[in-house]
Order: structure tokens, then sequence, then C-alpha cells
């Protein structure tokens, strides 16, 4: 298994397993998530290509983890460039949710927005790997903490983020939309 950086001739595995890690909200805004997420990674908007590395074995994805940093937010004007504006106005009101929702980046924070494993490359430590590479990512940039969100109901995602050492710092939820997530974060120094 290799760590790669995202290419767009990916796009469409990645889309559909970052589809998976929100499927809630996607389909709220989207009638054709995994095709506006795979437009979204082609394009290069609300997740900067340069923060999405893979997992892949022999040509194939098995994961993928986006993180975003302090002051990443997408620029409006290129939403509207790149979508149009109706879906333009859609990843916004996501975007606004997901703030409600889930914690703030900090500065000094590598906040892991998705992480996703396919189906068939579950337990075999593909989500270990990602998490090493963001450590290191965060190492090397010099921050202080990974931080991310996690649905409670994912007991899968919260052992393996237990086991690699995060732990709960709170939690965060919009009952309207019976969205709740566990706060977590793993300290560097």
């Amino acid at each position: 298994m290799d760590i790669v950086r995202f290419e767009p001739r990916f796009s469409d595995t990645v889309g559909r397993l970052i589809y998976e890690t929100d499927r809630q909200l996607f389909d709220l805004f989207f009638k054709n998530p995994e095709g506006t997420l795979e437009k979204l990674l082609r394009n290069g908007v609300c997740w900067d290509p340069e923060r999405i590395i893979l997992a892949v074995s022999e040509g194939e994805v098995l994961g993928v983890l986006a993180y975003d940093l302090e002051g990443s937010e997408s620029e409006f004007i290129d939403l509207f460039r790149k979508l149009g504006p109706m879906d333009a106005l859609r990843v916004m009101m996501m975007d606004l949710i997901d703030s409600l929702s889930t914690q703030k980046v900090e500065d000094g924070d590598l906040y892991i927005a998705s992480l996703a494993v396919a189906p068939e490359a579950r337990g075999q430590g593909v989500g270990f790997r990602l998490l090493q590479e963001a450590r290191m990512i965060a190492e090397e940039r010099g921050l202080d903490r990974l931080t991310l969100d996690v649905s409670p109901t994912n007991i899968p995602a919260v052992n393996l983020y237990s086991k690699f050492g995060f732990r709960f710092t709170g939690k965060k939820e919009m009952k309207i939309l019976k969205r709740e997530f566990h706060q977590m974060e793993l300290p560097l120094h």
C-alpha cells in the first residue's frame, strides 16, 4: 500500500468514499451527491487537492483522508465560477451546517475533515496508515494537534481514533437535523 497525493483520475472513487462520510448532509442538498462530489474534487472546490491523501494499492484507492488547516476555506467567488450559482449556494449551506455542528479549526490544528476506507479494505490498517501520514504532515508543519469530529454511532471509527491516541474533548449537535458529533483531538507535543 502506498500513500499518495490526490490526483484527478481518482475523483470518482474519492467522491464515493467522501460521500459515505456524511451521506445525510450530501443527500439533503444534492440529487446526485456522488456526481457533485466528483465535480467538486475535479475543480479543487471544498477540498484543496493538496490536502487530500490516498491509500492506493495496484492503482486502486483503498482509502482517503482530507484535511483542513486554519484559514483554508473556499473563496465565495470561486464556488460560483466553478460550480454555477445553484450548486455554489448548496455548498455554502452545507458549509454553514458543518460550521454549526463541528468544531472550529484553530491555528495550529490539522483538522481531519474526512477519513473513509473502501468496504473491501476495512480492517487492514488503511485508516491507521492514513492517520499516521496526517500526523507526519502536521509534525512537519510544526502544528500542535490533530482534530476531528466523529459520529458517536460510527463505532469502528471511534475505536480507530481512540486506538490511535485521540481523546474525546466534547460534543456538538444540531437537533433539528439530528446531527451529533464527538470532538476528538490528538496533541502532538
